[in-house]
C-alpha cells in the first residue's frame, strides 16, 4: 500500500465501498489487522498498519468522513477538468463558463494546476515545492490538513485579511480581495471582481499560497457597492512563506 497521504483512497485501503456503513468499515478494519495479520504485533508491516489505522480513523468518524468525501469530490472534479479561467470583469452577476470553451484536463501530480506547466515530482511532492514557471504551490492541499504547522498559520489570519489573487496565467498584476473566513480546506473570498463557479484561481498572501477552485459564487450588497462573495476549496497549498518578492518578480 502507498504511504503517501496525498495519493491514498481510504475506501480502497479498507476494501470497502464509499457508501459502506460504519459496521462494514469496522469489520473490514479488524479483518485486515487481525485475520490478514497486518498488525505489527502479528508480524505486519508498520507502515502498512499506519495507513490502515489512518483510513479507519477518518472513515469511522462521521464528521471526518464527510470532510474527506467532500475533498474527494473536489479532487475528482479537478482531475476530470476545470474550465479554463478568463480575465474577471466586474458585472451584475458572476460570469458563467462558456459551453464551447475547451476543458482543461489537469493532474496535479504531473503538472501545475494553474499554469499547466508539466513537472516530474509525481505524487511525492515536498510541501514547499513551487512551479518553476508561475511559482504556484504544487503540493496537494490534502496532505496539509492534519499538520500543526498549517493550523498555526491559519490562526495568524486576522479578520478581513487582504490578499492578492490571479485568475489566469500570465497575468501582470494581481487582483485584490480579502478573506473573511478560512479553514484547512478552503476560504471565503470577498472581492469587487466577478468569479465563476468552477474557476481556478491562485491566491497569494504573506501567510498562505494556494491554487484553489471556486465552489460557489454570489453577489451581495456591501454598503453602497456590490461585492462578489466566493467560497473556494484548496487544490494545492503552501504555508508560511514570505512572498513579498514573489508577486512582483515571478508573476
Amino acid at each position: 500500500m502507498s504511504t503517501q497521504s496525498d495519493s491514498r483512497n481510504y475506501y480502497e485501503v479498507l476494501h470497502v465501498s464509499r457508501d459502506a456503513p460504519v459496521e462494514i468499515i469496522r469489520g473490514s478494519y479488524r479483518a485486515l489487522m487481525q485475520q490478514l495479520r497486518h498488525h505489527p504485533d502479528l508480524g505486519g508491516d508498520t507502515a502498512t498498519a499506519a495507513v490502515i489505522n489512518e483510513a479507519y480513523a477518518v472513515l469511522s468518524n462521521a464528521e471526518k468522513r464527510a470532510e474527506y468525501d467532500a475533498r474527494m469530490d473536489i479532487m475528482a472534479q479537478v482531475a476530470q477538468g476545470v474550465p479554463s479561467p478568463s480575465p474577471a470583469q466586474p458585472s451584475a452577476s458572476p460570469p458563467q463558463p462558456s459551453a464551447g470553451r475547451p476543458v482543461r484536463t489537469l493532474d496535479w501530480s504531473r503538472q501545475c494546476v494553474f499554469c499547466e506547466t508539466p513537472h516530474d515530482h509525481g505524487r511525492s511532492i515536498e510541501a514547499d515545492t513551487g512551479c518553476q514557471t508561475c511559482g504556484s504551490p504544487l503540493s496537494a492541499a490534502a496532505r496539509h490538513e492534519m499538520q500543526s504547522k498549517g493550523q498555526r498559520a491559519i490562526e495568524r489570519f486576522g479578520k478581513k485579511k487582504k490578499i492578492t489573487f490571479y485568475t489566469r496565467w500570465p497575468q501582470p498584476e494581481g487582483l485584490i480581495g480579502h478573506i473573511e473566513d478560512m479553514s484547512l480546506h478552503g476560504l471565503r473570498l470577498v472581492t469587487s471582481e466577478a468569479l465563476a463557479e468552477g474557476q481556478c484561481i491562485k491566491i497569494v498572501s504573506d501567510v498562505v499560497e494556494t491554487v484553489a477552485q471556486v465552489t460557489n459564487s454570489s453577489f451581495e450588497r456591501r454598503g453602497l457597492t456590490k461585492r462578489c462573495v466566493a467560497g473556494v476549496s484548496f487544490i494545492t497549498l503552501r504555508f508560511g512563506r514570505s512572498v513579498g518578492g514573489f508577486v512582483s518578480n515571478r508573476v
